[in-house]
């Protein structure tokens, strides 16, 4: 009995201090599921071709179109993807994005949001509470220990020792006092979306505490720890008296084209750092789709196009591809299809749900108390 009323105080404080976070955090994360066919919805004149012939021979060609008619140069380029028919892509000092419709030519100016400003803001609050680092910190922490913490002393506090009770705790009783109504609502709710509210939970912390949930991750699978040092290395700076230079996006987007032929191109990012590197992109779908999310990344020397590090879900340690594959899609319910994309949607009002009718059980024994 007095771990039961140990465990109900610690159930009780956190959730009251951290309700109101999962709440704005599980809201906005019901309105992100669906970005995509949002975004494309509310930017279609951005986002859809207006033909379906290419005016381009290929990417290298739309490359040097680009830098031809804005005369500067490209930093990166976000292939069609996920409901958006057009090309992105962004020019050295300038903080802008730039759409382009392939089979027009036609470049627009779309502002210093990569995607929809209203969806960018909508994932800076769902990740930082537009806080910046100290957000993610709360948001990360919150996460961690609603999964953690908060479900399984709900889980813990909802489970009867009466065997008599255990067929009634299953279900709520709608024509019971709105009290009981209320504690039911709490309890019911809580177990039955349990798995989900967890699998949310721990791969939103993973967004912050991700070494540490790898690590868990690692453990379970008997994995060894991928290594990541690949990923710090540099491009060899050359200079000779021919004053070597970096690859044109041209040149790089030849490379690119050699690796990897059998996916997507997802994105490139070019370099203006003497040391700095080449990023390539790849995905196996650009809709989306249930079961795992297959990206490839490459950084490639700047001077001579040489891969420096290949980082391929095939290739990894069971622990890192589960997470390099799996983590994406189960946070934004897409491992699933269409049922697990509306069961999220619905999974992130939960938390509001439970914090108002948590608080409602405490403040209704409170005045009790007083009276």
């Amino acid at each position: 009995m007095r771990v039961k009323k140990a465990v109900r105080k610690i159930h009780l404080w956190f959730g009251l201090a951290s309700g109101l976070i999962l709440s704005v955090i599980g809201i906005t994360g019901s309105i992100y599921v669906f970005e995509p066919e949002l975004a494309a919805f509310l930017k279609r004149d951005l986002y859809e071709t207006q033909s379906n012939k290419v005016l381009f021979e290929n990417d290298i060609a739309m490359a040097s179109y680009i830098e031809k008619e804005t005369n500067q140069s490209i930093e990166s380029i976000q292939w069609p993807k996920r409901g958006r028919d057009t090309y992105i892509f962004k020019l050295f000092d300038d903080k802008n994005w730039y759409y382009i419709d392939q089979t027009t030519g036609t470049i627009t100016k779309g502002g210093e949001a990569l995607g929809n400003s209203f969806f960018g803001f909508i994932l800076d609050l769902h990740t930082t509470l537009t806080i910046g680092d100290t957000g993610r910190i709360i948001t990360g922490i919150s996460s961690l220990f609603f999964a953690i913490l908060m479900l399984t002393t709900g889980l813990y506090l909802w489970y009867p020792n009466n065997k008599g009770r255990r067929k009634s705790s299953y279900k709520i009783k709608w024509k019971a006092s709105p009290k009981r109504r209320n504690y039911d609502l709490h309890n019911v709710t809580g177990f039955y979306f349990f798995i989900p509210l967890f699998l949310v939970g721990i791969t939103g912390a993973a967004f912050y505490f991700d070494d540490e949930v790898q690590w868990a991750i690692d453990t379970i699978t008997f994995s060894e720890p991928a290594d990541e040092s690949i990923w710090e290395q540099k491009s060899a700076f050359l200079k000779s008296v021919n004053e070597v230079k970096q690859l044109t996006v041209e040149e790089a987007l030849v490379e690119m084209n050699k690796h990897y032929t059998e996916l997507y191109k997802r994105n490139m990012w070019m370099t203006d750092e003497e040391d700095g590197t080449l990023s390539f992109a790849y995905q196996k779908n650009i809709e989306i789709y249930a079961g795992a999310d297959t990206r490839v990344f490459l950084k490639a020397d700047a001077y001579t196009g040489k891969i420096l590090a290949d980082k391929n879900p095939n290739n990894m340690p069971l622990g890192s591809a589960i997470m390099a594959e799996w983590h994406l899609p189960i946070h934004f319910g897409e491992f699933g299809g269409l049922f697990t994309r509306i069961l999220w949607v619905i999974v992130g009002f939960i938390p509001a749900l439970l914090t108002f009718s948590g608080f409602k059980i405490w403040y209704g024994k409170r005045k009790k108390f007083k009276s």
